[in-house]
């Protein structure tokens, strides 16, 4: 999946994912500390960007997609609120400085990498985190490919739990898998199989 790819999805009118955040998300945040740095990787259309910064979060968004994260500016200034966005493929982000001030929050959803690029993803971002920092992820799992709501078809790049334990090593993990329904814009729809995890840092 391009660049080029992902702007000519992100291209339509419409916010392809819809513009409220992801449910799970929305019901994980409060275990975020007030005022957190909160780094969400490839966040699109800034939909869970925009949300965690109405909660007076301070957000940096990554996408490889420049026409998904103008979208982003566009839902944060109509909310009333900014976020710093970052347009970096993740490839190459995995290989940048690590940031002065540390992240105190990790937001994944619906990421799917090659699982090589995954592990550095994970990786990086966890060597960025503070202590203590707390970790959001949801993605799908290789059942999803049986109920085509939603999400990658290639099988590679679908998360079994064992991945998110491989991947985000040195956090304290709740890692769980979760049939639900899922009624995100056009993108995403209805009865889906994911993992959710929820992750603590680890004192270094």
């Amino acid at each position: 999946m391009t660049a080029e790819h992902w702007d000519d999805r992100y291209a339509h009118p419409n916010y392809l994912f819809g513009y409220r955040p992801n449910d799970f998300l929305k019901d994980q945040a409060r275990l975020l500390k007030p005022n957190s740095r909160v780094l969400c990787l490839g966040d699109g259309e800034g939909r869970n960007g925009v949300y965690l910064a109405k909660q007076g979060h301070r957000v940096v968004s990554l996408d490889f997609s420049r026409v998904a994260l103008d979208k982003a500016e566009a839902l944060a200034a109509e909310a009333g609120v900014e976020i710093e966005t970052w347009h970096v493929d993740l490839a190459e982000w995995v290989d940048h400085p690590d940031p002065e001030e540390p992240w105190d929050a990790v937001v994944s959803i619906f990421v799917h990498l090659p699982p090589p690029l995954r592990r550095r993803v994970a990786e990086a971002a966890t060597r960025q985190c503070a202590p203590g920092a707390k970790l959001v992820l949801e993605a799908y799992t290789p059942a999803q490919l049986s109920l085509g709501t939603g999400g990658p078809k290639d099988p590679d790049v679908l998360l079994k739990r064992d991945d998110v334990a491989a991947d985000w090593q040195g956090w304290h993990l709740d890692v769980r898998l979760v049939e639900r329904r899922i009624f995100e814009g056009m993108g995403h729809q209805g009865l889906s199989s994911v993992v959710q995890a929820l992750g603590l840092r680890a004192a270094h």
